[in-house]
């Protein structure tokens, strides 16, 4: 599947029966166009460190996890609290064959335990209540306007030219009629004005140099600040 430039939720699968899985993954791919939930398949795989790469450096802000690994891997619920330790807000569901691990699943903040094989119903279910916690989830998601959307954790700063700001993340840039005030307003209190024109986010700086008046992030960005601005 091709992604698109502004799409949002990035979804990966761990299951040691790749074929289980991409059954599942074709229907939830078909789900997610009917009920047009802004959202990707971007990692199928039965190798777990993939998933733990993926979710340590927050590639995958949903995970379908198999429970019942056989010869490949730690068993799921062992595996899912390896991933907690490192990324507590992706949205975990759990595959398996059995209920009777659902009632333990729960010590590791699992969202759904969907019993395998899933029928259309169950996933119809899943999607529906996926694009209502997701489309009402200001703590995640930057809505720039009717079609796009942006996670808050990616952004870096935002800056105001003219009567548009441009919101600059780590992977793009997108641009958005709203004012930078009501684009502050709708931000956690990390995101701080630094200057008249621009807002920057506190988590993803790593150097300031307040002689050339400038912030530093990952990868060589920069914006402006104005002289008092302080962490």
């Amino acid at each position: 599947m091709e992604l698109k430039e502004n799409y949002i939720l990035k979804i990966g699968m761990c299951d040691d029966e790749l074929g289980s899985i991409k059954s599942f993954a074709n229907m939830l791919e078909s789900e997610i166009i009917r009920q047009d939930l802004n959202a990707e398949i971007t990692l199928i795989t039965s190798n777990q460190k993939e998933i733990f790469d993926a979710v340590f450096n927050r590639e995958i802000d949903i995970l379908f996890l198999d429970v019942d690994f056989k010869n490949n891997g730690k068993n799921g619920l062992d595996f899912a609290e390896d991933l907690r330790r490192i990324n507590k807000e992706f949205f975990l569901i759990f595959l398996s064959a059995h209920q009777r691990y659902m009632h333990v699943s729960f010590y590791v903040k699992v969202y759904d335990y969907i019993v395998k094989p899933a029928n259309k119903d169950v996933i119809e279910e899943l999607v529906s209540r996926l694009k209502g916690e997701f489309k009402g989830n200001k703590s995640l998601f930057l809505h720039l306007n009717k079609w796009i959307t942006v996670r808050i954790d990616d952004i870096l700063y935002i800056e105001k030219i003219g009567n548009k700001c441009n919101i600059v993340t780590t992977y793009s840039t997108q641009t958005s009629t709203k004012s930078l005030e009501t684009l502050l307003s709708e931000l956690p209190n990390y995101f701080r004005k630094c200057h008249r024109s621009y807002i920057l986010n506190e988590k993803k700086i790593i150097g300031i140099d307040k002689k050339e008046k400038y912030a530093f992030f990952p990868k060589g960005v920069k914006c402006p600040i104005n002289s008092y601005f302080d962490l």
